[in-house]
């Protein structure tokens, strides 16, 4: 992937953000209000994890650095941005999808409740 424009990463989180909120489409409103703003980071997060990503593997997860006559290999910063970032991706998207309802898919089709749920919670 080669740089992004500003007007491009726009336009991939605008897409990013419609996807999810297809997803999130049947989902009771208070819920959707909820995520409404975590769609949004998550977007975020996608397109800038992809710009890591790209960077990283054209420059690779490290580097040479000289200073004077010491030479190290130092880790990339775009590789200490992306693990970090994909932690917080993760938890975000994990949080994200707790708020669908138990069994839900994106199809629109829940699975069918054979009622063990029930009885384990009832217990």
């Amino acid at each position: 992937m080669a740089k992004l424009s500003a007007k491009k990463q726009d336009e991939i989180i605008e897409y990013e953000i419609e996807k999810l909120r297809t997803i999130f489409a049947n989902v009771e409103e208070d819920k959707q209000k909820v995520a409404g703003r975590l769609i949004e980071r998550v977007a975020f997060m996608t397109v800038t994890l992809q710009i890591l990503e790209d960077n990283i593997k054209r420059k690779g997860p490290t580097y040479r650095m000289e200073n004077g006559k010491q030479v190290m290999q130092v880790e990339n910063p775009s590789q200490k941005s992306y693990n970090a970032m994909i932690q917080r991706y993760t938890a975000a998207y994990e949080k994200l999808f707790s708020l669908l309802p138990k069994g839900y898919t994106p199809g629109g089709d829940e699975e069918d409740d054979d009622g063990f749920d029930s009885f384990v919670n009832n217990r």
